[in-house]
């Protein structure tokens, strides 16, 4: 790990005007400077640079951050790996501690790596061969093999790799006889694929048996350098691809993704024999790619695409789902020959939500009317997980689907309306349409904080997250602290909005609490949780504070509970 205070030396160092122009054309235009966005095609300039903040943010895209994230996102690098190309740059020479990945340990993967490849025979080129895969995409995913555990056992100790830091990564593991710790090779006999990670490392091995072996695949266990629930196999080979494209193709394995890479499918990579998870959302958001889920066409792999679909249809992510015919496999089709075929395919894939609702209606006899009812209910409550806008573009086809009337489906709220403040559920969609006239008070309360910390408590006496509409995220936010979250970044870079000193920023306050109270007021009336007594009381309450807003002065804020 590079030290903190090398970090901060680093850091201080750094002017993100001077980062960003070495990358993309920067233009001074008043008194900031301004690029056209590298993160989202645009003409006008909306990317702002302000450089003695040291921040950037894109008012097109929402994009933000510093220079360290700029290094990051456009040259696609691990936070350690963007700090090492600053430092390059700067020719700055950074400090480590000891807690770096022991060279030991990256010694053992590579030595095993090229093991395992020194290892092929006849009948490992034979397999490899048998599978369609040509000699260039063997040396390109470096296919190997796993010999007898004795023998990796004695290439260990001969070569004087430390066994406990094999065990460490996975290569070996151990048991325990009579109270001697025995070490044996976790892969043997199998055909060998390296697992790199996206910055291209070797973390771990996946192990195909050649044989009858009841487990046909098996990964390296997880370790401090694994975890299969976030790796995508193939992906430092199409990593360039996947963002020159703009799409990436999933497949469910080492083999789909070796063979679509053969076939000229070069934006290919394959889950690591376990389904999609959130956990691999961050890598696959990487260049915000269209995502193509390519599984295999049995029952497993179209369960397998459902899944899929859900997870990133909910994640908002475009894309589809392609389907094999007859149980087949990308691997199987390329070998074939099918390679316009597939290029047909994934030109074509069925759309995420269309894939989800047709799996739904898949699983009920449609004729019968209580099934179509249960079908309705399972489809409406993936709907209304979703947006509006999206709830009512399919509540159109989905009566078409399930031959009813249109009228029968309601757009609901979406779901994750519970990890809304309660008090924001019970505000009247005629406050909601009126946003857009708090959102600037709200943004220069924000902005005026963010300019001078010597406000935020004078702020917090009077005001909590609740009474902000339009910009409550972001004011939660500035009370985590979390001063580089993109929206705080694009208040902060907003010309249009003006800091204000503390007299001013109080008549901004008092108009935001008169609209708070006024509507508290009014939605008194409505809630039945109420006796008439408390209601009476807090009509007093209500009542008191707009008349003293009236007059200019500010409330301290008094929680429900205090009433």
């Amino acid at each position: 790990m590079i030290t903190k205070e090398s970090i901060e030396a680093l850091k201080n160092q750094l002017d993100i005007l001077e980062v960003i122009s070495h990358y993309i054309e920067v233009k001074k235009m008043g008194a900031t400077y301004k690029a056209n966005c590298p993160f989202h095609q645009e003409k006008t300039p909306s990317f702002v640079i302000n450089q003695s903040k040291g921040y950037y943010h894109c008012f097109g895209c929402g994009v933000s951050g510093d220079s360290i994230t700029f290094v990051m996102e456009y040259e696609k690098l691990g936070y350690t790996e963007a700090l090492e190309k600053l430092a390059q740059m700067y020719n700055f020479t950074l400090q480590y501690t000891k807690k770096i990945q022991s060279r030991e340990d990256l010694r053992i993967f590579d030595f095993m790596n090229e093991f395992y490849q020194s290892k092929q025979n006849a009948k490992v080129l034979e397999y490899i061969k048998s599978r369609g895969i040509d000699s260039l995409m063997q040396e390109k995913f470096e296919l190997g093999f796993a010999p007898s555990n004795n023998e990796i056992l004695i290439a260990l100790k001969e070569h004087n790799m430390n066994l406990q830091e094999a065990l460490n990564c996975g290569i070996l593991g151990a048991d325990n006889e009579n109270g001697v710790k025995r070490y044996y090779a976790r892969l043997t006999q199998r055909l060998i694929f390296p697992i790199r990670s996206p910055q291209n490392k070797i973390i771990g091995f996946g192990g195909r048996t050649l044989d009858n072996h009841p487990a046909k695949y098996i990964n390296s266990p997880q370790t401090k350098y694994f975890n299969k629930s976030q790796i995508l196999y193939g992906y430092p080979q199409a990593k360039e691809q996947i963002y020159k494209k703009e799409e990436i193709i999933i497949t469910e394995g080492y083999l789909d993704a070796i063979m679509l890479h053969q076939a000229g499918f070069t934006n290919a990579v394959a889950t690591l024999g376990t389904a999609l998870t959130k956990e691999h959302l961050p890598l696959i958001s990487k260049g915000n790619p269209k995502v193509i889920i390519a599984y295999d066409g049995d029952e497993a792999g179209m369960n397998a695409a459902f899944k899929a679909a859900i997870l990133l249809a909910l994640a908002h992510k475009e894309g589809g789902v392609v389907i094999f015919e007859g149980g087949a496999d990308p691997a199987d089709m390329v070998k074939r020959g099918e390679i316009a075929f597939l290029k047909a395919l994934f030109n074509a894939p069925i759309p995420l939500i269309d894939y989800v609702l047709q799996s739904i209606a898949k699983k009920y006899d449609l004729s019968n009317p209580l099934k179509k009812e249960e079908c309705l209910k399972e489809s409406l409550d993936f709907l209304s997980q979703l947006s509006s806008v999206i709830q009512e573009e399919y509540r159109l086809k989905l009566a078409l689907a399930l031959k009813i009337p249109a009228h029968l489906i309601k757009v609901k709220s979406p779901k994750n309306i519970s990890k809304i403040p309660t008090e924001a559920q019970n505000i009247p969609k005629t406050l909601v349409s009126s946003d857009d006239f708090y959102a600037l008070s709200e943004k220069i309360i924000i902005k005026s904080v963010l300019e001078d910390s010597s406000l935020f408590h004078f702020v917090m006496d009077f005001m909590e997250a609740s009474m902000f509409i339009s910009q409550r995220r972001a004011f939660e936010k500035l009370l985590k602290g979390e001063l580089e979250d993109s929206e705080l970044i694009g208040i902060l870079l907003d010309d249009k909005i003006k800091a204000q000193n503390k007299e001013q920023l109080k008549q901004q306050m008092i108009m935001i609490l008169y609209h708070h109270y006024d509507e508290k007021r009014v939605l008194l009336s409505r809630d039945e949780r109420l006796s008439l007594k408390e209601k009476s009381f807090l009509l007093r309450k209500y009542q008191h504070y707009l008349e003293t807003l009236k007059k200019g002065d500010l409330i301290i804020y008094e929680s429900f509970g205090t009433f």
